[in-house]
């Protein structure tokens, strides 16, 4: 979608521009020095901006100037409005979350206009309560093949298919090599992003998932990211959360 109009809130991580009527857009990113980390920057940059309209929002947290904490708008979404949360979880916190916007102090007035407007035109909306019935906010960009360690993944119509290299276990191989998963079969897709000590990956339960799921290294549904492709990992999952039901 191309840039709305109207008055531009530029915060550290992201611009905000809200156009009166009932649509937020984020632009990312700022200057690289600007951004909390590397994460930040990558993960934002990926993105580019995010429409929200205000049917995927339950409401706007602010924080002002004077605290202890940082002058902060954040939109709060609804569950199961946008692919992206949805496969990141409780993943995003305060360092990437992409709906969270730190102001400095002589923006406070337009954020604290921002908020009223966008508070009230979800009230006047009259938006049932609880999750989202559909998608409202479009998936970020994403390739239809993304390499993982020792897998290729391939979006190919209306399934998915995994190719395992030299370096998978046995046990990883179990379900075929390749291994066409139909669409239609999965059920859930989760990103965990690496930590110390840990792999990140992403996770997809499908109709043949077993209640209790091998360890990582031996699970053909697990997927275990490259440190520097796990963004990527993060996009594509996105992608695929929006194909399938919830």
């Amino acid at each position: 979608m191309e840039g709305l109009s109207g008055d531009e809130l530029r915060g550290r991580n992201a611009t905000m521009v809200w156009d009166g009527l009932g649509l937020i857009q984020l632009r990312y990113p700022g200057p690289w020095l600007q951004q909390k980390s590397g994460v930040t920057y990558t993960v934002l940059k990926q993105l580019g901006q995010r429409t929200v309209p205000v049917e995927a929002l339950t409401g706007v947290e602010l924080v002002m100037p004077g605290g202890t904490e940082t002058p902060t708008i954040r939109l709060v979404l609804r569950e199961h409005a946008d692919p992206l949360l949805a496969v990141a979880g409780g993943q995003f916190d305060e360092l990437i979350d992409p709906y969270r916007l730190d102001f400095s102090p002589d923006q406070w007035l337009l954020a604290d206009y921002y908020a009223q407007e966008i508070r009230t035109s979800i009230t006047l909306h009259q938006l049932p309560p609880g999750p989202a019935d559909r998608w409202l906010i479009e998936p970020p960009p994403a390739p239809d093949k993304v390499k993982f360690q020792f897998v290729k993944v391939e979006l190919d119509g209306d399934e998915l298919v995994l190719k395992y290299g030299f370096g998978a276990t046995a046990a990883k191989k179990s379900y075929g090599n390749p291994w066409r998963l139909p669409l239609a079969e999965l059920r859930d897709v989760e990103w965990v992003p690496s930590r110390i000590r840990s792999d990140g990956f992403l996770r997809l339960t499908s109709t043949r998932t077993p209640a209790e799921r091998p360890k990582p290294a031996d699970d053909p549904e697990t997927l275990t990211t490259w440190p520097l492709s796990e963004h990527d990992a993060l996009f594509f999952g996105a992608k695929l959360r929006s194909l399938i039901n919830w």
